[in-house]
């Protein structure tokens, strides 16, 4: 239980199932509708999903290795009871494991540059442990990157689309090249909606975290700008996520089809609006802790919209 918790299983499984859909109910449709094959079977796809999984929980595991005296000031999410020793070699075991699959996915398979996207983001999440979350924003950021690459693999890993990515500047031709960019901006809406939620996650985490971190020399937004700012950078992306979302609401007039709208408006935008008035009165821990996993929750709606939307037929 104690290496579950060092690996947050449920994050894991999450990062796996948003993987999943995206490639099940968005990149293969698409891509039969345009008359290609799916380059990617499932064995690799499974690959791929392990890497990225395995990528992020060493990710977990070398962050509470250099947050552990931190945690214990917080007081809030205590360090799984694991040697320093143990999660060390859970981070270099687990990323080595993941950059094989990426070099045999690149080098034999023939597939895109998974070898050099799984060796960057594994380097990336050592240097935002070791001294990237310490300053304001840029952790914050490179977590937030790092989700929306994550959900973005499944399109760029399969080989039909290098059409689309090689082809993005021209006009569309014809249907099969319309459908490859609806996979490519499809795809983008959601890592965009996974990359800012994400961020307003990364804060409410400093927000959470402003004592312990304030005591080791974090120079977290929280910790620079205060509760106040930090707020407000949090309402205005949650804004952001909400008039797009409703942009696109009205731009598709997805009210046509009520099954994927009452989903959309109940899953997701009523918890975004209640998380926006919600903050307005966050003032301590334990409320910042509540407004992160109302936004984890939020999270989730979302990633579950892509098989509501799919067979609902929207």
């Amino acid at each position: 239980m104690e290496f579950l918790r060092l690996i947050r299983i449920g994050n894991l499984a999450m990062l796996a199932l948003a993987q999943s859909f995206v490639y099940f109910f968005i990149v293969v449709p698409l891509l039969k509708m345009s008359d290609f094959t799916p380059s990617l079977v499932i064995w690799q796809f499974g690959l791929i999903v392990l890497a990225t999984v395995l990528i992020t929980a060493g990710g977990y595991s070398i962050n509470d290795f250099f947050d552990k005296d931190i945690d214990a000031a917080n007081g809030i999410r205590k360090t799984p009871n694991i040697s320093s020793w143990t999660m060390k070699t859970v981070y270099f075991s687990f990323s080595i494991i993941a950059v094989a699959i990426g070099v045999y996915l690149t080098y034999w398979l023939k597939l895109r540059q998974l070898a050099l996207i799984f060796l960057l983001t594994s380097a990336l999440l050592y240097f935002y442990s070791a001294s990237y979350k310490r300053l304001p924003l840029v952790g914050n950021f490179v977590v937030a990157f790092l989700t929306a690459l994550a959900v973005f693999i499944p399109a760029f890993a399969d080989y039909e689309m290098q059409y689309a990515f090689r082809d993005i500047k021209l006009p569309v031709a014809n249907a099969r090249m319309y459908n490859l960019r609806l996979v490519i901006a499809i795809t983008g809406a959601y890592a965009a909606f996974s990359f800012l939620l994400t961020f307003v996650r990364e804060i409410f985490k400093d927000l959470e975290d402003m004592e312990g971190d304030r005591k080791f020399g974090c120079k977290t937004l929280p910790v620079v700008g205060g509760i106040r700012l930090a707020k407000f950078v949090a309402i205005f992306l949650l804004l952001l996520i909400f008039i797009l979302l409703v942009l696109l609401l009205i731009r598709f007039e997805w009210w046509n089809q009520w099954i994927s709208f009452t989903y959309l408006v109940a899953g997701i935008l009523v918890p975004l609006f209640s998380l926006i008035i919600y903050l307005f009165i966050a003032e301590d821990k334990e409320q910042f802790r509540f407004a992160s996993l109302l936004a984890k929750i939020t999270m989730i709606a979302g990633i579950l919209s892509l098989p509501v939307m799919y067979y609902s037929g929207l």
